[in-house]
């Protein structure tokens, strides 16, 4: 897609990839330590020249990735010497490995210079370290030009669970130059990036679990981290003394050696190196890059669970080669190997590392922090105080600090910490070691970075080549992993692997696409800066005018800038593709993007164009919208509720929804995956699951449910793929899963919005309702899609709950004031002492100081037979009208490969891996087969749910005067589910896991109005969504890293 910036990159930069010099040219792009040296050493080249290149490529490229926090005011001095060296000692002298090479420095790793350690923070702004870190006086012995300081995550995003990778205070946030929307992984994202975008030769990052591994992962250049101990931590800052390592990130194998051997060996103040000296080969590692590396190596291939993020990609074929070339080149392949406990390994609740890692983090930090001088902090309690006295400074509203708050709370003595060492001790000695050493193995071979925790929990080595790039253009690479000191191995077989295959960087300056509308101008020259104030200049950039920020945009913020004049819908629609693009491959959560979307945004311009400010346009025109694929449109997209049963067929016209959101003026954008069938298809399948889409993913917590049936349309919305999205529910299906991802999710009263055109499970049930990021946004769809429909009879009555005016009127900040809410917790906040349990007793303080009235505890009569689908004859009713409703709405359909259940039933029979047979059965659709919605069991459940509702939720609504009820998640979703009420969930936090839980406002048929007032002034008191983490096929690394 087009890059939104006015201004090239690639124009500002191609002046600098080439310089001639001598009639001869060295090129800049891609140099590798070696062809630099050559360079110098025939005169074509000096250091002055190569650091000037470096310097202009961060002027004009840093603005937009903010991979460095400043530069060195000493670099071009520092390559001044190193020339004017390299003149005198000509032919005759040996100069270091590295002289007059530039090297970026993880911002903590620490320098005994004009530059600041300050791991991303403002804390530790002007600080001195009172000597330079031992891997620094290695790279200045070799000849180093210490070039600045890389950006991070900030406290290797051990501050907060909120904070997205690759972000800190002083930098902002870390771009993935290859796909903007990707993730640049952390925490040395910006040693990773920099090195990727030709910004700087090698740099220097640090791993505690997965931070040098992932980003050179995700940004398609070679991390390299040593054995814990192989190169010294004295004089960085610390997490954990077990798994703490310093490793080069490089272009190319060759290069990281070359760091590499600059910067192991013995240091008295890490006592590790002393073990680890002896794994130090003598004439060092460069001896071990070898083409024929691979030859005589037995290689252990663990696909499970790692391939499992790369399915549907081209990157799980694509590794299948690579083992081809392994195979080739002389390695014995020991392939489909299992790791023992590795789903306890890789959650680092269940084996102990978070409970560790934070007790080590505030031990050693407190020790590191004590050694400084000229520093505002002396401890982790003062950090956690200076941020909260600077919420500005350190964005506390965006971002808050309960990591370290957590952290601040452990003891390294405490009996959990003692524990969780020796249970990671046993998971490595029975899981990775057993299998290295069972199986004779020299390297493990993954794909991606997924497996770096199996080697971070125990210090081992690990080395991470480029190997291909996915169907976006997203870097992954494979990830070779050793026993301790086994790097000489390692390095054989990845720099045979690498010369083999020859996948090497690819990144140029087109690829940068901007994640704002406007152009970013040129910085002002970092060296006319003082040294206080250097690195502030990354942190803003200047526009011509205010900036559209994209993430997060509402409905409000995009009319306003295509008002303004600062977007377009084209520029939109193009950012929402290039996210699904980057994104989908993981989470699972669109099937199909419409052709004519870019179209439909290019005519939304024309016609604002055309009207200027003299035309009203719909309430949502040019506003993006993804649609459930249950949803029908009459256009180039199927409507398959996820099943290929229904692959090609037609619909007779756009359902009414449909139809109003094309009037509104909307982009429909796509198909949102679902739940196959809304679930009824088999008991045994997994919510979120369907055969067209696979398993849609939680963007949150990845192992937990993303909940369903509409699934997709709430992790887009989550995800930032769309704008706003369409949903249907018969009961939880918006609830639940907007719950689930942190989003808001509107069920309206049935009949409220029409049926007609979607596929329908029950006409008692089922409503079509938004899916949103904010109440406002939910409301400004549900104005567009409510209304009367000939063709579905349930909208006759429920029109005259429609107000003159619409909904929007109702969005009111003082919405609580005199409302009466009844709060019932049982069985649906039973968790007493869990985080949600306690957030949910300060949100009723939120409600009561924003003018409510409470009625606490009240008691729903028969609530457990209604929470029972059986009991209540809620599966009896759904599983007859849903085959009698689905019988007629194929009826409908042109094109169509099955016209009937029972042909979907023998469908799924015929199609049995197109279906997944094996893995989910069929038993619920043959349910339904079996069922008539004449027979007197259908009829008595539905008598039996009706008198549950009024004797259960009229009558507690009734009787104390209720305007809503009140319930923490999404489990009270049945209540008004049975008896056609409405429901909206707002976002109200996250548990100790990062999972997103909501509150669920209920109430009577027709009080939408009501509803919205009390969850608007509910959400704006509160905000408590926030988007997620990480959006990487690899989301562990978001714990620590």
């Amino acid at each position: 897609m087009a890059s939104l910036f006015s201004l090239s990159l690639a124009v500002l930069s191609l002046s600098f990839l080439t310089t001639a010099v001598d009639d001869s040219q060295f090129t800049f792009h891609e140099a590798t330590v070696e062809s630099i040296h050559l360079a110098f050493a025939q005169n074509r080249l000096t250091s002055r020249q190569l650091v000037d290149f470096y310097l202009d490529r961060i002027q004009t490229l840093n603005p937009s990735l903010r991979c460095v926090l400043e530069v060195n005011p000493d670099a071009l001095d520092q390559a001044d010497e190193a020339d004017r060296l390299r003149a005198e000692v000509g032919g005759n002298g040996t100069l270091g490995g590295l002289h007059g090479i530039p090297v970026l420095l993880k911002d903590s790793i620490g320098t005994d210079d004009k530059m600041n350690t300050s791991a991303g923070s403002y804390a530790l702004l002007g600080a001195r370290v009172a000597r330079d870190a031992f891997v620094v006086e290695r790279l200045r012995s070799a000849g180093a030009v210490i070039l600045g300081k890389a950006s991070m995550s900030e406290w290797y995003s051990l501050r907060s669970s909120k904070m997205p990778s690759s972000w800190c205070a002083r930098g902002g946030q870390g771009l993935n130059p290859y796909v903007k929307s990707g993730d640049p992984c952390g925490s040395s994202s910006g040693s990773a990036i920099a090195v990727a975008a030709n910004m700087v030769a090698v740099s220097l990052g640090t791993e505690t679990d997965g931070s040098i591994i992932c980003p050179a992962d995700h940004n398609s250049v070679v991390g390299f981290k040593p054995t814990v101990g192989l190169t010294s931590r004295a004089g960085v800052i610390p997490v954990s003394p077990r798994q703490d390592s310093i490793g080069p990130i490089s272009r190319t194998v060759s290069d990281a050696i070359h760091v590499l051997d600059a910067i192991v060996g013995f240091d008295p103040r890490d006592e590790a190196t002393g073990e680890a000296a002896k794994f130090i080969p003598m004439g060092g590692y460069k001896q071990f890059l070898r083409e024929d590396g691979l030859k005589g190596k037995r290689l252990g291939i663990v696909r499970n669970p790692f391939l499992d993020s790369f399915k549907g990609s081209t990157a799980a074929s694509t590794f299948d080669e690579h083992l081809v070339t392994f195979w080739n080149n002389g390695a014995t392949i020991v392939d489909n190997l299992e790791i023992e406990n590795i789903g306890i390994i890789l959650n680092p609740y269940q084996s102990g590392e978070r409970a560790l890692l934070l007790a080590e983090f505030k031990h050693t930090l407190n020790e590191y922090l004590g050694g400084l001088s000229n520093c505002r902090v002396k401890s982790l309690a003062d950090v956690i105080a200076f941020n909260s006295n600077n919420p500005d400074l350190e964005k506390m509203e965006e971002y808050n600090q309960d990591r370290l708050i957590a952290a601040q709370m452990t003891n390294i003595l405490d009996e959990e910490v003692v524990k969780a060492e020796n249970m990671m001790k046993k998971l490595s000695e029975e899981g990775f070691e057993k299998l290295m050493k069972e199986n004779e193995l020299d390297a493990m071979v993954t794909l991606g970075a997924g497996a770096a925790p199996i080697l971070a929990i125990k210090g081992y080595p690990a080395l991470t080549v480029p190997a291909g790039y996915d169907n976006n253009g997203m870097p992954y690479g494979i990830c070779f992993g050793g026993l301790k000191g086994s790097e000489a191995k390692l390095i054989e077989i990845a720099y045979s692997f690498e010369q083999a295959t020859g996948i090497h960087s690819n990144f140029s300056d087109t690829d940068l696409h901007s994640t704002t509308a406007t152009a970013t101008a040129p910085m002002t020259s970092l060296f006319s800066l003082s040294l206080a104030f250097l690195s502030l200049s990354f942190l803003t950039t200047a526009v011509a005018a205010p900036q559209f920020t994209f993430q997060e945009a509402t409905i409000e913020s995009i009319h306003l800038s295509f008002a303004q004049n600062r977007l377009t819908s084209r520029q939109l629609v193009e950012f929402y593709l290039d996210r699904i693009q980057a994104l989908n491959p993981s989470l699972r959560c669109v099937l199909e993007v419409n052709p004519d979307a870019l179209d439909q945004a290019d005519e939304a311009d024309r016609l604002r164009a055309e009207a200027g400010g003299s035309g009203t346009l719909g309430g949502l025109h040019g506003i993006p919208v993804l649609l459930k694929d249950s949803i029908g449109t009459d256009d180039k997209m199927n409507t398959s509720a996820g099943s290929y049963a229904l692959l090609g067929a037609r619909v007779a016209r756009d359902a009414f929804v449909v139809e109003r959101l094309r009037s509104a003026g909307a982009v429909i954008l796509g198909k949102a995956s679902m739940s196959e069938w809304y679930s009824l298809r088999s008991p045994e399948m997994p919510r979120g699951w369907c055969a067209r889409g696979g398993q849609g993913l939680n963007p949150y917590v990845e192992l937990e449910s993303p909940c369903g049936s509409s699934t997709g349309s709430a992790i887009a919305v989550a995800a930032n793929l769309v704008t706003v999205s369409l949903g249907t529910e018969t009961d939880s299906s918006i609830i639940c899963p907007a719950d689930h991802n942190s989003v808001v999710g509107f069920k309206p009263t049935v009949g409220l919005t029409s049926r007609a055109g979607v596929m329908l499970i029950s006409p008692h049930q089922d409503s079509i309702g938004p899916i949103s990021r904010t109440v406002s946004d939910a409301v400004y769809v549900l104005d567009v899609i409510v209304g009367f429909d000939p063709r579905d009879e349930a909208t006759g009555e429920a029109a005259k709950f429609i107000p003159t005016g619409g909904y929007k009127q109702f969005l009111r900040e003082d919405g609580l004031s005199g409302k009466r809410l009844g709060i019932v917790r049982n069985p649906f906040s039973d968790s007493k002492g869990s985080t949600a349990a306690s957030i949910f007793d300060q949100h009723l303080v939120t409600f009561r100081n924003n003018g409510a009235t409470l009625v606490d505890n009240l008691e729903i009569e028969n609530i457990d037979i209604i929470l029972n689908p059986y009991q209540s004859g809620e599966m009896a009713l759904l599983l007859a009208h849903f085959k009698h409703n689905l019988n007629e709405y194929l009826g409908g359909l042109s094109n169509s490969p099955v016209k009937s259940l029972a042909e979907v039933i023998a469908f799924n029979s015929n199609n049995p891996d197109l279906e997944k047979m094996e893995e989910y059965n069929q038993d619920g659709l043959i349910a339904a087969q079996m069922t008539n919605i004449l027979d007197e069991e259908v009829v008595k459940a539905e008598h039996m749910m009706k008198k549950l509702s009024e004797e259960g939720f009229e009558k507690l609504m009734k009787e104390n005067e209720l305007d809503a009820m009140v319930t923490l998640g999404s489990n009270a979703a049945t209540v008004p589910a049975l008896g056609g009420y409405p429901a909206l969930t707002v976002p109200a936090g996250y548990d100790d896991n990062g999972m997103p839980f909501g509150i669920c406002f209920g109430g009577l048929k027709g009080s939408e109005a009501k509803l919205i007032e009390i969850a608007y002034s509910f959400e704006q008191a509160t905000r408590m969504r926030k988007p997620p983490l990480s959006l990487s096929s690899e989301f562990h690394y978001q714990y620590y890293e």
